[in-house]
């Protein structure tokens, strides 16, 4: 039995950050998203990388965490 496990990685732009408090949060909420394996968030780069399975998660229920924070969240393409 072969299951192999894809990670890809998104960069997300957050508009709205302005502190530390702020990554923490958007890292502790990502943390608890099902899919989601890592999220590393820069406050000096307002963006959060995110290691993620696009079998459970998609790009957007990541972005739509982060928005129902109270931040704008934007795939960079």
């Amino acid at each position: 039995m072969d299951c192999k496990i894809n990670i890809e990685t998104v960069i997300l732009d957050i508009a709205g950050m302005r502190c530390g408090a702020c990554a923490i949060g958007i890292e502790l909420a990502l943390g608890k998203k099902n899919g989601v394996k890592n999220a590393k968030v820069s406050l000096n780069e307002r963006m959060v990388v995110v290691e993620y399975d696009p079998a459970i998660v998609a790009v957007s229920d990541i972005a739509k965490t982060v928005n129902d924070l109270g931040y704008i969240a934007t795939a960079k393409r």
